[in-house]
């Protein structure tokens, strides 16, 4: 067992050296990584340089500064041609004890040297601190981007998810990974869906209907009410970490500049907030053409697609009630109407197609709901894991 972390390797074939994300400048290779691996992919948007030098220089967020993580990128001649990111993740190992750290922010061209490579160097780190497994992608948490697609390849990736292509499951499953969980993802037209006439119809009908509202998530308490649904909706979930408030702000204050205010919404049973939904515009369609760039003329670019022009497709990647209305009426109606307002929404600000992603395979309610939008199953996403 290795006794200190591993940060910089050269593997014995292929010419791949591992170096250490240290420093801001060293964003610069890590981005560029992707675009080694996927750039040729006309169905992969590159990540925004700027957002991956706000999450991933180095003990720049809350979730960086509570846990210990290190990022590398694999280099051939110069040149970088692979990425990851190790994390040993505190909150995680408090609540599920299972002696795992995770990997994630995983890019690679299909070279048997260079994932072996950056497997090697991010398995010693988290062997170093005392680690049994390492699972993933979680890119950096379950709370964020996780799971690679493995089911709906060659279709254009929403904001926020990963994509890849076949061989990176290949890759995973040759250095000896198995799958251990699915998440999925469905995509359904808003433009013909019938969800907020059918839902308005039910309520209509229940005679407990008036002391079941729709709020936006808007003013000063409405990020501490956001954080006390998800953290109760999803706490029995698996793999499921709290959120911080200091991380959620931090998340917030990114998605504020592109997020519409009243598209994240709360559902509210007698005055408390019970359930929860956030809704994104298509980031991805909106900066397609820009390289992963916004300067110079990005910014502009994109807000003007965003606030002016409109994209076709959004994604809601949360949607959730507090454990105590699962089962219920209660829980089902405000599931229903939080979808039925989203659906709303969208179809208002011209888009044409939402996906709901992720779910738990396993999560039945919320996959019938959104099948009914109508949607239907599009894309999956598997977290894989291995012994260290």
């Amino acid at each position: 067992m290795s006794t200190a972390p591993r940060t910089e390797s050269k593997a014995a074939e292929g010419g791949v050296e591992v170096r250490p994300v240290e420093t801001a400048r060293d964003i610069e290779p890590f981005w560029r990584a992707e675009l080694a691996a996927q750039g040729a992919d006309p169905a992969f948007t590159p990540r925004l340089h700027k957002e991956l030098k706000d999450v991933l220089t180095p003990k720049a967020t809350p979730f960086a500064k509570a846990n210990d993580g290190m990022a590398w990128v694999a280099f051939r001649d110069g040149k970088p041609v692979g990425r990851i990111y190790a994390v040993q993740h505190h909150d995680h190992l408090k609540k599920h004890r299972d002696g795992a750290g995770h990997f994630g922010f995983l890019e690679a061209i299909d070279d048997d040297a260079v994932w072996d490579a950056l497997f090697a160097t991010a398995s010693d780190f988290l062997r170093a601190r005392g680690l049994t497994q390492i699972a993933g992608p979680f890119s950096a948490s379950v709370n964020h981007e996780c799971g690679l697609q493995v089911f709906g390849y060659g279709a254009r990736s929403t904001t926020h998810t990963n994509y890849a292509p076949p061989y990176y499951a290949a890759q995973l499953e040759r250095l000896g990974f198995r799958g251990v969980k699915d998440i999925v993802g469905y995509e359904g037209w808003v433009t013909t869906s019938r969800l907020p006439q059918r839902v308005a119809a039910a309520r209509a009908k229940w005679a407990d209907g008036k002391n079941l509202e729709l709020r936006p998530a808007v003013g000063p308490d409405a990020l501490g009410h956001i954080v006390s649904v998800y953290n109760d909706a999803w706490s029995d979930n698996w793999g499921s970490v709290p959120t911080t408030m200091e991380e959620s702000k931090f998340l917030a204050e990114l998605a504020a500049s592109i997020l519409p205010r009243d598209w994240t919404t709360l559902a509210f049973w007698l005055g408390e907030p019970i359930g929860v939904l956030v809704m994104a515009p298509d980031v991805n369609e909106a900066v397609r053409d820009l390289g992963g760039r916004l300067a110079p003329f990005g910014w502009a670019k994109l807000i003007w697609r965003l606030k002016v022009s409109g994209v076709k497709r959004a994604r809601v990647p949360v949607i959730g009630v507090r454990r105590a209305f699962r089962g219920t009426r209660v829980g089902a109606m405000a599931a229903a109407m939080l979808l039925a307002d989203a659906v709303a929404k969208a179809k208002a600000a011209g888009v044409e197609r939402l996906e709901v992603s992720w779910m738990l395979e396993e999560n039945r309610p919320i996959i019938n709901l959104v099948r009914g939008m109508p949607a239907e199953h599009t894309k999956t996403w598997r977290i894989y894991s291995k012994p260290l």
